[in-house]
């Protein structure tokens, strides 16, 4: 019975690992889109259309790309 469970802790280890590896490669992608998008939005090459109130277009497109790196950075951090 010990055997099985430490199979099983092992299983959801993997599992683990694999859907942070996931989530890191989705948030880093998304991060991307939105700075380069931050880019051509300063360039007035497509539009800024995220807006949170009290701040400006650019402020809300930089944080919503710093929030998609910091959740990326945490999925791609090695514990040992």
């Amino acid at each position: 019975k010990t055997l099985s469970l430490m199979h099983t802790h092992k299983t959801i280890y993997k599992w683990g690992f694999y859907l942070k590896k996931i989530i890191g490669k989705l948030c880093l992608t998304v991060s991307f889109i939105a700075i380069a998008w931050l880019v051509l939005g300063m360039l007035n090459i497509i539009p800024l259309i995220l807006s949170i109130p009290g701040t400006t277009e650019v402020r809300s497109h930089a944080t919503f790309a710093v929030i998609f790196l910091l959740i990326a950075s945490w999925a791609f951090w090695n514990e040992d």
